[in-house]
Order: structure tokens, then sequence, then C-alpha cells
């Protein structure tokens, strides 16, 4: 009789370290590749404290972003994905790109996830008055129309929405310079105000 239960409990430990891996998984581009690094103004910490697993790349757009989305999130199994992209589609990383594509990219990450009854949260795009490697394309009024068809399409599901935009924002829809160093990633100041952000999000 006492095998079988140290057999159930092994059993049920196995399960739950299936399904329960991390607690949430990050997927994005640089704004949260930067995150857990030191040398970009990010908090490594933030992430091994609360057990989340960082999946953003660097200058990725939301089409590579689903591409890499079986592999980077769902084989880890979180309890939550954080989906925060767009920004280098708007900048043409890969080309042109419309918003109502990129909308389509983000609605293909949220089903795969819930599929597999992982929580969605959907984050706006950080703003952002200038693209240093992109002069020519102005992305403030892009940005702020995509970051209205992200909140539309989180809240008749009642999936969880981050807004990072309000906060962040100028009044001219640029990253202020006490919170960027380049106009569009984050510095050590500003992850400071979008980990608070996250945590309350998760509670």
């Amino acid at each position: 009789m006492r095998r079988i239960v140290v057999m159930f409990a092994v059993v049920v430990l196995s399960i739950t370290a299936t399904y329960a891996q991390c607690r949430a998984v990050f997927m994005g581009d640089s704004i949260f590749d930067s995150w857990d690094s030191i040398k970009h103004g990010g908090h490594p910490e933030f992430f091994t404290e609360n057990n989340f697993l960082n999946r953003g790349k660097s200058g990725q757009v939301t089409a590579q972003m689903v591409e890499r989305f079986e592999r980077d999130v769902i084989a880890n199994r979180p309890e939550y994905v954080i989906i925060c992209g767009g920004t280098n589609d708007i900048a043409q990383n890969k080309g042109y790109v419309s918003n109502r594509q990129i909308m389509g990219n983000i609605k293909t990450m949220t089903r795969m996830a819930e599929r597999k009854g992982i929580r969605v949260v959907l984050c706006t795009i950080l703003p952002a008055a200038k693209y240093r490697w992109r002069p020519e394309i102005a992305p403030v009024a892009p940005i702020r129309d995509m970051n209205r068809r992200i909140a539309r399409f989180a809240k008749p599901r009642k999936r969880g929405f981050i807004d990072f935009y309000t906060p962040l924002a100028a009044a001219d829809g640029s990253l202020p310079q006490t919170l960027s160093s380049d106009g569009v990633h984050p510095n050590s100041h500003c992850y400071d105000i979008m980990e608070k952000i996250v945590l309350q999000a998760l509670e």
C-alpha cells in the first residue's frame, strides 16, 4: 500500500512538472530580449525570482514569432504567455506589413496558446516617435492604431491585457529620454515600471 502511495505521488509530481514548468513565458522582440540583460539595462532577477522565462528575440517581426511559438512557448507549458510584438513590423524590418496582418499574427499566437490551455496576456506596443534604423518611418499613428486593435481583441474574451503604452508615452507618442536612450528600447528605470505593471496583471 505504501509503495502504491509513493508511486501515485511520483505520478502527480511528474504531471505537475510537465504542465507547470514556468509561470510565464515572455514572447516578443528586443523589448523583451533586453529585459534580462544587465548590459542593456535589464533585470535578470525579475525572471529568476518569479519563475518567468524570457523568449524575446531582437529584431523579430510577429511572423517570426509565430514560427517559433510552438518550441519557445507551448513546449515550455507555462501558465501564462505574455505577448508583445509589432514594433518591428511597423519599422518594416522584413518589408511592409499592414496592421491587419500584424494583428492576424497576434491572433494566431493567441489561439495556439489557448488550444493548449495556456492563459494569454496581450501587451500594447511601447511608444516610439522614430526608429533610428528606419528614420523615414513615422510610427506614432500605426502604434496607436495597433494598440486599439490589441485592446479590442483582448477584452471580449476576457484575455489578459497589459497597457504599457499609456504610462510610458509622452504626449507626442514618443518614449521619453528618461525611459530610453534611443526612443525605442527601455532603460533600467523603464523596466522597473514595466515589472510592476506585469506583476499587478498576474495577481
